[in-house]
């Protein structure tokens, strides 16, 4: 049976990207009703923040070059690395069972909430990253859809292009692990439109930003 895994990272209830990101997840569990769910909100459930003890057993995975997955599960030594080891692995877990990943990650400040980059943190593990030599991994052949909502413009020959370090960062960090080779943005821009005064003038570009993204998520939620 296919698995879902739905994460969000925006601390708003309300927010654009919850709301894009439920939009596929509705879609997606209607057309697969066998389909397993996994929903992770990290704003409600942050991730701790990665330690030392994890760093000392990622370390040593690195440096003895182990790749599998069998033998990482059990690599933390007891204590402080075993406790910080199990915060990690059930979200690699996660990753591992899933089939189709989609990502509700806003735009703060240019670039991903805190709450993302700590899940992220987490997950980076020696084995998962793509073998430099083979290009493969155990994560490649996903699908991969991110939800983002963005305040104002920055898609290519906007003023304010260069400041996107949030789909660059996505696309660079994804890639490690081999979560690129299927992978979809779901833009909403503008967002600050309606509670800005001087971005009132944007209204109509940001509903049909909106509104684009909404249709996107519905429409590759149907093709999986």
């Amino acid at each position: 049976m296919p698995t879902l895994l739905h994460i969000d990272s925006s601390p708003r209830p309300e927010s654009v990207s919850r709301e894009i990101s439920r939009e596929f997840a509705l879609a997606w569990r209607s057309s697969s009703p066998e389909g397993t769910y996994v929903y992770r909100d990290l704003a409600a459930d942050p991730v701790p923040h990665i330690d030392a003890p994890q760093i000392a057993v990622m370390h040593r995975l690195e440096t003895e070059g182990i790749r599998d997955l069998e033998t990482a599960r059990n690599a933390a030594l007891p204590g402080a690395e075993a406790h910080s080891w199990a915060v990690a692995w059930p979200l690699v877990e996660e990753l591992l069972a899933a089939d189709t990943i989609v990502l509700g990650v806003p735009m703060y400040n240019f670039s991903v909430p805190s709450t993302f980059k700590a899940w992220f943190d987490r997950v980076l593990i020696a084995p998962l990253i793509v073998d430099p030599q083979t290009g493969e991994g155990p994560l490649k052949g996903k699908k991969v859809v991110v939800a983002s909502a963005r305040g104002g413009a920055y898609g290519p020959g906007t003023p304010r292009h260069d400041c996107d370090h949030q789909e660059r960062y996505l696309r660079s960090a994804l890639g490690m692990i081999g979560l690129t080779d299927d992978l979809t943005f779901l833009h909403a821009e503008m967002t600050k439109s309606a509670h800005v005064p001087r971005l009132a003038r944007f209204k109509e570009m940001a509903t049909a930003s909106h509104q684009t993204a909404m249709d996107g998520a519905r429409e590759l939620a149907a093709r999986d």
